[in-house]
């Protein structure tokens, strides 16, 4: 693990790198939607590679996709956000309602779910090294998607409004859900029960944890929610004055 920390911590330093650069220097909504959508890219290619280099060979590529579920369907949390990192970085507007809920979603979800990627890496722990390209590319995956929802913040995309960061929270955790039934059932559907609870897509159906069997995604949820609420509430106390924060707004809302 220690090798894990140490490359991390140096990806996590070419990250900031190039996020202060990138804030510095790239200034104009085209230039900063180009950035967004290249890395965007970036990541769905690390992510495809292997496929995309079997498919070249003609070296089982079929058998690696049936191997490699996330690549059919967007299991995890993190295929969620590659995909919305991609939808973000082609809506022009990012001040209308659906770019800002994807903004909200896409960071807050993704800081969470790609440092976990990173630093708590099943492929690596199932396999410490580094000579495994499989390895190396899921933490490189993670990063460069790390890399994308910064930028998010860096460009000045997120803005924190307790009210609002809550409701659109609150319907990322039931999309997500959605999602993760879908999944579920289709693999159940396609292929039977026994794949459906391999995948357990969004830690639905039992604990990615054998330690923590309650650990299911109702629960993941629940404590996020509150843990959220925490952190927006903390935050408006720094950023708004007194009578402006969301406790404030309700009342003058209810006057």
């Amino acid at each position: 693990m220690d090798k894990l920390i140490i490359f991390n911590c140096i990806v996590l330093l070419l990250i900031f790198t190039i996020v202060f650069f990138c804030k510095k220097y790239i200034k104009t909504d085209k230039s900063k939607n180009i950035v967004l959508l290249l890395s965007a890219l970036v990541t769905i290619i690390f992510h495809y590679s292997s496929f995309i280099y079997l498919s070249i060979t003609g070296n089982a590529s079929v058998e690696y996709l049936k191997n490699t579920p996330n690549l059919l369907l967007p299991i995890y949390p993190c295929n969620v956000v590659m995909w919305g990192c991609l939808i973000y970085g082609v809506l022009r507007n990012k001040e209308s309602k659906v770019s800002l809920f994807l903004a909200d979603y896409l960071f807050w979800f993704g800081i969470f779910s790609t440092l976990v990627g990173m630093f708590a890496n099943v492929d690596f722990i199932n396999n410490p090294t580094f000579k495994d390209y499989e390895v190396t590319k899921s933490i490189v995956a993670h990063a460069t998607l790390l890399l994308n929802v910064v930028l998010i913040y860096a460009f000045g995309y997120i803005k924190v409004d307790l009210i609002k960061n809550m409701k659109h929270i609150i319907i990322s955790v039931i999309m997500m859900y959605l999602i993760g039934l879908y999944c579920n059932k289709i693999f159940e559907v396609l292929v039977s029960y026994e794949e459906a609870y391999s995948v357990n897509s969004m830690f639905i159906i039992h604990s990615p944890f054998d330690g923590v069997p309650f650990l299911i995604y109702p629960v993941i949820a629940s404590v996020s929610l509150v843990l959220y609420f925490i952190l927006f509430f903390i935050w408006e106390l720094f950023i708004y004055p007194k009578g402006n924060r969301w406790y404030n707004r309700i009342k003058k809302n209810n006057v």
